[in-house]
């Protein structure tokens, strides 16, 4: 035989599941921003403390005293291997 509950009883129970299930998803949300931050931190402090290699290494552009850019003498050198890289649909 089915249990009988009293009318507002179901309606209860469901906003308890409810509260119970709100209050995970806000934990959950909140653990995940910090892991994001604490990940975020490690990387930012392993960008500053290794140095980037020779070859990934841009000369910044020359600048004159007066503040104008200075065109190089010489041209930049084509780039070395296998072409140009396009990346997304084709």
């Amino acid at each position: 035989m089915p249990r009988q509950q009293a009318p507002g009883a179901a309606a209860g129970e469901r906003d308890r599941g409810v509260r119970k299930v709100t209050s995970l998803t806000w934990r959950a949300g909140a653990a995940g921003i910090a892991c994001s931050a604490l990940i975020g931190a490690a990387l930012a402090y392993h960008a500053e403390a290794s140095p980037a290699p020779a070859s990934t290494v841009r000369p910044r552009p020359h600048h004159s005293p007066s503040g104008q850019i200075v065109v190089p003498a010489q041209p930049p050198q084509p780039a070395t291997g296998s072409g140009q890289v396009s990346s997304g649909a084709s």
